[in-house]
């Protein structure tokens, strides 16, 4: 039996605030630490709606070509890591997750590297983006407008981190030093998701439309969702499916709201680690609705670190059990000491995680 569904209070912060030189320590503590949420909600972030609505109706067309069509632009090679996924990943105890589609890029750029043997060892993080430029073209346009600007909340969020830690360590952890990082990262992944209308099997169940997990990598920008009847026509969103965060303090499942002219930001695991357990990410998943006649749109972002980033604790770290530590972890998720105790380097842990989502290993 589900238990009942609270209404989470995400933190938020106003992008103008930021600009006006505002301290956002005690935000950033109740967002990121052992009690928040694992994210904080952007607002006043300048104009993106032509932007978001592009590139969300993009998805949503792409989904609607024939299976022909889009298999096309599939790439096995790199776990499906690159160009179109659906049915491939594997979210709750080895079953596959038919309930969405995903289109995956980097929005920084198409062509990583000319080195073959990186894109053969580490074929996750190093393959070329995949364009429908035959079937879809507007599609690579619409995702490089929208991921433009998340790129740049992103950054403004790492350095709040920056500033969050320098304080809290007295100076031990150096201001830009995540920021400076961050913005080496090359590996950085956009993924446009289109939730198909759910079947009444996955309306039953808590995570039917994307299953319980934590994002691996530095940080995860998300636009707001869009809901669209069968038509293409945008309509509300259905009071019981959203973002749901498993709350790290009691283990209840809270359901986050996001207006369409916010952006969220969620911390990822690595980042976890790399700070030394001072920042928390949380568990999350997408609950279905019982209505199963619309879809879901939305575009996350991946900001990642350089792959040969060192996975190792800072001198201020706490202990290495508890930096590792998710409360309430649901089952079939895997744990993250065992990807990143034997990860030398970013890319080893990352490459991990794909394989321990994808192939259940």
């Amino acid at each position: 039996m589900v238990a009942a569904v609270q209404t989470g209070d995400p933190v938020i912060i106003s992008y103008t605030d930021f600009h006006a030189g505002k301290d956002f320590t005690t935000a950033i503590s109740q967002a990121f630490g052992n009690e928040g949420l694992g994210l904080i909600v952007v607002k006043d972030f300048p104009d993106f709606q032509k932007e978001r609505e592009a590139a969300l109706r993009a998805v949503r067309d792409f989904a609607n070509l024939p299976e022909e069509v889009k298999e096309r632009y599939t790439d096995p090679v790199s776990n499906y890591s690159f160009g179109w996924s659906h049915g491939k990943e594997k979210m709750r105890s080895g079953v596959p997750d038919m309930a969405k589609g995903s289109y995956y890029a980097n929005p920084l750029q198409n062509v990583i590297t000319q080195d073959q043997s990186l894109k053969e060892q580490f074929p996750e993080l190093y393959q070329d983006n995949i364009w429908p430029d035959e079937d879809l073209p507007q599609l690579e346009g619409a995702f490089r407008s929208m991921t433009s600007r998340q790129l740049e909340v992103g950054y403004m969020i790492c350095e709040l981190f920056d500033r969050y830690l320098h304080k809290k360590t007295g100076g031990e952890h150096p201001l830009g030093l995540f920021l400076s990082r961050l913005k080496k990262g090359i590996t950085c992944k956009g993924r446009l998701l289109h939730y198909f209308p759910a079947p009444p099997a996955t309306t039953k169940s808590e995570d039917g439309l994307c299953g319980w997990h934590l994002d691996h990598g530095g940080i995860t920008v998300l636009t707001c969702p869009m809901y669209l009847n069968l038509e293409g026509q945008e309509i509300p969103a259905p009071a019981d499916c959203g973002l749901h965060i498993k709350h790290p303090v009691d283990g209840r499942v809270v359901k986050v709201e996001l207006p369409p002219d916010c952006l969220l930001v969620q911390l990822g695991e690595s980042f976890q680690y790399l700070s030394g357990g001072h920042l928390r990410a949380t568990a999350h998943c997408v609950k279905a609705s019982a209505k199963p006649d619309f879809t879901r749109e939305t575009l996350a972002l991946f900001m990642d670190w350089q792959p040969e980033q060192a996975m190792k604790l800072p001198d201020y770290s706490l202990p290495y059990s508890d930096v590792v530590n998710t409360p309430f972890l649901p089952d079939g998720v895997p744990a993250l000491d065992g990807r990143v105790k034997d990860a030398e380097d970013y890319r080893q842990f990352a490459t991990n995680t794909f394989r321990a989502y994808y192939k259940g290993k």
